[in-house]
């Protein structure tokens, strides 16, 4: 289902400012960037530190999860760009700091208040939901994806490239996924010359 709310970079930027104010703003704030780039809540709850980064703790390129990670018992992979690369790379100074000499590859990247626990997908839905309910937005954990598709149909990327950035099957799935708003059906006009 397509959200009707096209929610701008703007309007991310000041979520992202409400997330630095609160408890456990770190994994907080990466699990919403894996979000709007494109994960499921079932690929970044079990994200561990051997899926994100090399043995040298260097950001790897592509994410890529086994079937245990992923909805459908399918593998997946997510591409990331340089800015996610440079939050990761971030991202793992509080997690030496946070775990220290007890960081492995086995480690969780986003863990609950039991040590070493990844959260509960339904504990991420809940979460996203109140933090989007602050903006008068209505979503939880997925909208991120349907962001994600949205920014890149309107960036003009092939469909068939965003269905596989998206991980989708059918590419029909992917078509549910975007908005169709008024700055889009400009942009598409605008192609039209005689």
């Amino acid at each position: 289902m397509v959200n009707e709310v096209f929610v701008d970079d703007k309007k991310i930027k000041d979520i992202l400012i409400y997330i630095s104010g609160m408890k456990h703003a770190e994994q907080i704030r990466m699990m919403f960037l894996c979000s709007h780039n494109g994960m499921r809540s079932i690929n970044f709850c079990y994200l561990q530190v051997k899926d994100i980064y090399t043995e040298n703790l260097n950001v790897k390129d592509v994410i890529c999860l086994d079937y245990d990670k992923n909805k459908g018992k399918n593998k997946c992979s997510y591409y990331l760009n340089g800015q996610m690369k440079k939050e990761f790379g971030e991202y793992l100074k509080y997690l030496q700091r946070k775990w220290g000499a007890r960081l492995t590859p086995e480690t969780y990247i986003f863990t609950s208040q039991k040590q070493n626990k990844p959260f509960a997908r339904s504990s991420i839905s809940r979460l996203f939901a109140s933090i989007y309910r602050k903006f008068s937005i209505h979503g939880a954990s997925h909208l991120g994806r349907h962001i994600f598709v949205s920014k890149l149909v309107n960036a003009g990327v092939n469909i068939c490239i965003v269905q596989k950035l998206a991980n989708h099957k059918n590419i029909s799935t992917t078509q549910h996924y975007f908005n169709a708003n008024e700055q889009m059906l400009a942009n598409a006009v605008e192609n039209v010359k005689i």
